[in-house]
């Protein structure tokens, strides 16, 4: 059964001006947090049970504070094309290493990785989240639909042109694209590799 609390509802763009971006966004608003590293690694089970149901399980550690989250998410259908997932997810503490431990002992081990940094902002109730990938910088916005499609356009973006697939097979397109092969692992020292 799904719980709407649980539905994370997202009009995702890819940026080409990230300055001028943040010069804009920084004109709008003041509530700014900080840049801050993410390391985030994806789990699956020898039977590939995320890869069968379009799920992800997710350990993302913040920066050097020893803080992770992890993370069960499933896309379901877009609407009115908004990237649309469920999501459970908890915040913990946790310098020796756990949950991983947890997650290999049910037969769940790493299967793909990314890097990126990530800086956030609110503006009238709405979520402003700059992801910067080695590959691509993207924006996030979440929030009611009214007010993301106006602040949307106010930053230059129709929803139209929203992203839905994941950001991994973003990736995995982005190399296809320039003739690479496949990579399981999104780090900004050997990315295009």
């Amino acid at each position: 059964m799904k719980n709407d609390q649980n539905i994370e509802v997202e009009y995702k763009f890819k940026i080409e001006n990230k300055d001028k971006l943040i010069a804009l966004l920084e004109k709008m608003t003041s509530n700014k947090n900080f840049r801050q590293y993410q390391s985030n690694i994806m789990f699956d089970n020898p039977a590939g049970l995320m890869q069968i149901t379009d799920g992800r399980i997710r350990i993302r550690t913040l920066g050097k504070t020893g803080n992770k989250t992890l993370t069960y998410k499933k896309p379901i259908a877009p609407e009115n094309g908004a990237k649309r997932e469920i999501e459970y997810e908890i915040l913990f503490q946790d310098l020796n290493g756990q949950i991983e431990r947890i997650l290999e002992a049910m037969e769940f081990v790493p299967t793909t990785s990314y890097e990126r940094y990530q800086t956030k902002w609110e503006i009238n109730g709405v979520h402003i989240t700059l992801d910067e990938y080695p590959y691509a910088d993207l924006i996030e916005i979440e929030g009611e639909k009214e007010k993301i499609a106006c602040l949307a356009k106010d930053l230059g973006f129709e929803l139209n042109d929203s992203l839905t697939k994941p950001t991994d097979t973003l990736f995995q397109e982005w190399r296809k694209e320039r003739g690479l092969l496949f990579k399981p692992h999104m780090r900004f020292n050997d990315y295009d590799k």
